[in-house]
């Protein structure tokens, strides 16, 4: 199994999310192997993978910059411009 798949917090959840109607049904061990069971068809099977980069969540920027319509330099129009500018 690639361990490395459940050390990201968002996909744990998701295997976690789907064994969770398991548990109290299952033993623990059972639940334990289900998750790893997921975790391999994750890791191996090609469209499992490309579904779950797809599903994935972008990182977010970090940076703390903002863009602020109509600023010098931001590039961004004010609102309501439709995005274009006046000719002068």
């Amino acid at each position: 199994m690639d361990s490395s798949l459940l050390a990201d917090p968002w996909i744990a959840a998701q295997v976690d999310a789907a064994v969770a109607p398991y548990v109290g049904r299952l033993s623990p061990g059972d639940i334990a192997w289900m998750r790893e069971q997921l975790a391999e068809v994750l890791s191996r099977d090609p469209r499992a993978t490309r579904l779950l980069r797809d599903a994935h969540p972008r990182e977010p920027d970090q940076s703390g910059e903002r863009l602020t319509p109509g600023a010098p330099g931001s590039g961004a129009t004010p609102a309501g411009s439709g995005g274009r500018a006046k000719a002068g």
